[in-house]
């Protein structure tokens, strides 16, 4: 009998199941959107049963399209946003709404987290700390609802929801536990038990950590009758959805960038060495692979910034599809500059190289003879001077990248990857089939035990779709606008600074 491994992706908008062979085809995805809460300005929340839901719509929509028998599946595996801290009850039931990645209410917990232990937070988990971190959501809780945060057994993750709610086993894996802020980095596990006690927070809230190829349990017979899957169904632990995606793309090696066109966006590569690392430049993750790292450098507004677009100037177009399909077709007919147009996609603040989420978006050089295909192009050639200013906080470590690799939903626009091609002066390839969701797959598949390991589980499941290369001229025309965009954001800062007092 042939076997069948789903993944799935919960995303910050969306759940994607998908559905893959032994041949590492996919045979069935599907998707459910829901929309994040936000009850004030800057606060993202979400049910975490919305995410199951839309897990089993998804299920049965991959069943049906596929013809697969669920008695076929062999592993599950979830994928999903990183940081979404989301709070399991003693009783185990949810506490409260899960508080995302992008929510920025523990700004004043940040400051002060900072001030009592940052050099020691920076340490110990090599990453940056900010508005993200878990450790200031949960300091958040502690101070503004002390009794959901009494209430609360574990703090788990998204995609580890999922995990629970198929096993009943509340844990995460190393890529996960890395971009919580209560790891070491250097020893992969969470922090020695004296650190817990100088920071005053309970160590027994967090839960155990597996491999992300390790077994987390088997389906359950409740699980069975809300999914349809058979009892006894291995569970894989999965990973982090930065980690699985660059699994989906073959990312291996220090050689290989990835670049990511998501909601946010992102330049990632994969290391061997912790000595290569500088401390607080870019985020640092374990990787999938035992032994190895990922560096993500992050600009927080890439798709997210062209939505915000979509929704505010092409309100006329009821499917999203011909939205998107119009302002690719008006940019297009823009030429390279914007003709001295500039938007700076601080949305919700920025990351990478600032880590300043009290940075705000901008158009700057408007004037009567721009249309709004020129503020189109500008949104793109924004979103792509971002992840070049990204890109530098590498350093020397980019030196040596000589594969790029793109992926992510903006993939699918031939206009906005050419203009980043163009502004990162790359040759990128775009694979089949590539996404979280696959990558779940892939996990799934070597954690069952299928793929011998994960160059096995790339080299069957990994396909070039299409190569984007960039001209020379282009290159030139925006690496000087480039320059100009920086110059434009350090003569904003005392601005910004102005805001920050408001």
């Amino acid at each position: 009998m042939k076997k069948h491994f789903l993944g799935v992706d919960v995303g910050s908008g969306s759940c994607k199941v998908s559905l893959m062979d032994e041949a590492g085809e996919v045979l069935a995805s599907a998707a459910r959107e829901y929309t994040p809460l936000s009850v004030r300005p800057g606060w993202f929340e979400q049910d975490p049963i919305e995410w199951f839901q839309a897990f089993v719509a998804c299920l049965d929509i991959v069943a049906s399209e596929s013809g697969v028998d669920r008695r076929t599946i062999s592993a599950v595996a979830a994928t999903g946003q990183m940081k979404g801290a989301t709070f399991i009850g003693r009783s185990g039931q949810v506490v409260r709404r899960s508080i995302l990645w992008n929510d920025l209410r523990n700004r004043a917990e940040v400051e002060e987290l900072k001030r009592r232990s940052g050099t020691l937070l920076a340490e110990l988990s090599l990453n940056p700390f900010n508005t993200t971190s878990v450790f200031a959501k949960a300091a958040w809780l502690q101070k503004n609802e002390p009794r959901n945060w009494e209430e609360t057994s574990k703090i788990i993750f998204p995609k580890d929801f999922i995990t629970y709610k198929l096993t009943g086993a509340l844990q995460t894996d190393v890529t996960e536990a890395s971009g919580a802020c209560f790891y070491n980095a250097g020893e992969q596990h969470w922090w020695p038990t004296d650190v817990f006690h100088r920071l005053s927070f309970p160590r027994e809230k967090l839960p155990d950590i597996s491999p992300s190829a390790g077994i987390a349990g088997a389906v359950s017979s409740e699980a069975s009758e809300l999914t349809g899957l058979t009892p006894g169904t291995l569970v894989i632990s999965g990973g982090s959805d930065a980690t699985i995606e660059s699994l989906s793309i073959g990312l291996i090696g220090s050689h290989q960038c990835k670049i990511r066109l998501g909601t946010a966006g992102a330049l990632v590569t994969v290391v061997r060495d912790l000595a290569v690392v500088q401390k607080g430049k870019y985020y640092v993750w374990s990787y999938l692979i035992p032994g190895t790292w990922m560096l993500d450098n992050n600009t927080r507004s890439c798709a997210q910034a062209t939505t915000w677009f979509r929704n505010l100037f092409f309100k006329e177009f009821d499917s999203s599809d011909a939205a998107y399909a119009m302002i690719a077709q008006e940019a297009q007919g823009i030429s390279a500059g914007s003709d001295g147009l500039f938007f700076h996609p601080y949305l919700l603040g920025e990351d990478s190289p600032y880590w300043d989420p009290g940075l705000r978006g901008s158009f700057f050089g408007f004037q009567a003879g721009h249309t709004r295909g020129h503020f189109a192009r500008a949104v793109y050639e924004g979103t792509a001077f971002a992840l070049r200013d990204a890109q530098s906080a590498f350093g020397d470590l980019s030196e040596g990248f000589s594969e790029y690799l793109m992926v992510g939903g903006g993939t699918k626009n031939p206009v906005w990857t050419s203009i980043i091609a163009d502004v990162l002066g790359i040759d990128a390839t775009i694979t089949r089939q590539a996404d979280a969701a696959k990558g779940a797959c892939m996990i799934a598949a070597i954690g069952e035990g299928t793929f011998a390991g994960f160059e096995e589980s790339i080299e069957r499941c990994v396909r070039a779709e299409r190569t984007v290369c960039f001209d020379k001229e282009k290159h030139r025309q925006y690496t000087e606008l480039f320059f100009r965009y920086r110059e434009m954001k350090k003569a904003f800062d005392p601005i910004y600074a102005m805001q920050k007092k408001d």
